[in-house]
């Protein structure tokens, strides 16, 4: 069956979608898009894809199966829901939601209308931290864990300056970075806690760096480096390290010699598990929902300092 998927949202992140959905796959199909920049759909109608500037036309097309969703942060909850509430299966970019309330509302919907609810984590399809994982046979002597999300956020806004609007992003690294670095630290470690953070914030208030500690249901300690404001490119790494002084170091742009050139395999395995999602039927948002609670307890444990 021929599965046809709607993008609502062209801004920065979509070419690592449409190229997975043009060039690397044959199905599922992209058949429509959705933005509310004219100028974004007309390669689009060049090429005979349905475009749109209202996403509610989109939704209402029989023939869509499913929709990805790559619009600002804060807009995350409504077209989810309101995609949910059509009849459509949904892939949306991280963080699922801005506040826990509302991942918990999308959870519920997708549970109850027997639809799957995806969350876009590209990291954990990362070709070196898959490789990595074949190594981790248990975590039983695993001393601890560390993290690595640096960049300079300017570099990879683009034109999507939503980026560095707190009300829209939901903050600043530890919102926007936070919910990848967790997803895949909880791919392999499981359930964590927030147990400390120091976060450094500029002269608007954005969070611009921070240090979480963490800990896991068997006691493993975790520590996450997060920046925005990284002067050297960027750095995305893990390290496990073992109670015997034995590590697995994992970086995740090894080889990968031009900027964000790692997404478009990782994208194009978001597409495949999304489609592995939807024949099973398994999956309704529940790990979208444990990235925004850590990051609820993130900003949460920084209050409780003050």
């Amino acid at each position: 069956m021929q599965l046809n998927i709607g993008m609502i949202g062209m801004g920065v992140i979509s070419k690592y979608y449409v190229d997975a959905l043009t060039t690397r796959l044959t199905n599922p199909v992209l058949t429509a898009v959705c933005d509310l920049n004219e100028s974004r759909l007309q390669p689009f109608r060049e090429k005979g894809i349905s475009s749109y500037l209202d996403y509610q036309e989109l939704l209402k097309r029989d023939d869509i199966h499913a929709v990805v969703i790559n619009v600002p942060n804060d807009k995350h909850f409504e077209i989810c829901k309101q995609a949910l509430l059509a009849g459509k299966h949904v892939c949306c970019e991280k963080p699922m939601t801005l506040k826990l309330d509302e991942a918990r509302q999308l959870v519920e919907l997708s549970r109850a209308a027997k639809l799957t609810m995806f969350t876009a984590f590209h990291r954990r399809y990362n070709v070196h931290f898959e490789k990595a994982l074949q190594r981790l046979t248990s975590l039983e002597d695993v001393s601890f864990v560390t993290a690595s999300y640096l960049e300079k956020i300017e570099e990879h806004a683009g034109d999507d300056q939503w980026y560095m609007q707190p009300e829209r992003c939901g903050g600043g690294c530890v919102a926007d970075n936070g919910p990848n670095v967790y997803d895949t630290l909880a791919f392999f470690l499981g359930h964590m806690k927030v147990k400390s953070v120091d976060i450094t914030r500029d002269e608007r208030g954005i969070d611009m760096e921070a240090r979480v500690e963490l800990v896991t249901e068997d006691g493993i300690p975790v520590t996450v480096d997060l920046d925005w404001a990284y002067p050297n490119g960027e750095q995305k790494d893990v390290r496990i390290v073992f109670k015997n002084g034995y590590e697995i170091y994992i970086d995740m742009l090894e080889g990968f010699q031009e900027f964000k050139s790692s997404l478009f395999h990782e994208y194009e395995a978001i597409l495949l598990d999304f489609v592995a999602k939807m024949e099973a039927g398994n999956c309704h948002g529940e790990d979208g929902y444990d990235a925004v609670r850590l990051v609820h307890e993130t900003y949460e444990a920084e209050a409780l300092r003050v």
